[in-house]
């Protein structure tokens, strides 16, 4: 299975470089989200800071925090799979942290989003995604999901739709649903 989800992984990053983006895609996936995600002024909405070809989360993190909402960036540490969250606004200075991230300088009182805004390389009609290959997200959702309800949010161009099913594995979680610059995927029904 590893070595077929690897190929698969390998695949989608290519075809993502390779995507002729445009600038205006971050801002339609961002109007996308805030007309599809209801969210209460008590959540914490999880973003992140992208890498590589991933879309830019940033129009979705600058209308939240105009509209009074926490957001927090992720953390990965060598010793932890799952994930930690720091509140982040205007005045948070971040530093380059592990895989080319940016995270922020100071961190010591870690906070649990309620909805998650995750990066992807390829996701199916199921809700099932392909991400890069080290765990972090399914682990953070699986633990997530025991202490309360959340929204886990793939943020995507359209063109990683994939018509067949991606290979899961049994500790791998699904996304509720996926925001693209052109549709929503809401895969809870």
């Amino acid at each position: 299975m590893n070595s077929e989800k690897n190929s698969i992984r390998q695949s989608a990053k290519i075809y993502r470089d390779k995507l002729n983006i445009s600038p205006d895609w971050a801002i339609e996936a961002a109007e996308n989200f805030i007309n599809s995600v209801t969210i209460s002024d008590s959540k914490i909405v999880s973003a992140y800071y992208p890498i590589g070809s991933e879309i830019d989360s940033s129009p979705i993190v600058e209308e939240l925090w105009v509209r009074g909402i926490k957001v927090c960036l992720p953390l990965t540490f060598e010793a932890e799979r799952g994930l930690k969250f720091i509140e982040w606004d205007k005045k948070t200075k971040l530093v380059s942290g592990k895989f080319g991230t940016m995270m922020p300088e100071d961190f010591n009182q870690y906070v649990h989003p309620d909805i998650l805004i995750i990066p992807l390389l390829a996701f199916d009609q199921n809700g099932n995604r392909m991400g890069y290959g080290q765990g972090h997200y399914d682990e953070t959702i699986r633990f997530l999901r025991q202490k309360k309800e959340i929204l886990a949010v793939g943020l995507a161009y359209a063109e990683q739709a994939v018509l067949l099913a991606l290979p899961t594995e049994s500790h791998d979680q699904k996304l509720d649903m996926v925001v693209t610059p052109q549709r929503v995927f809401d895969f809870r029904q």
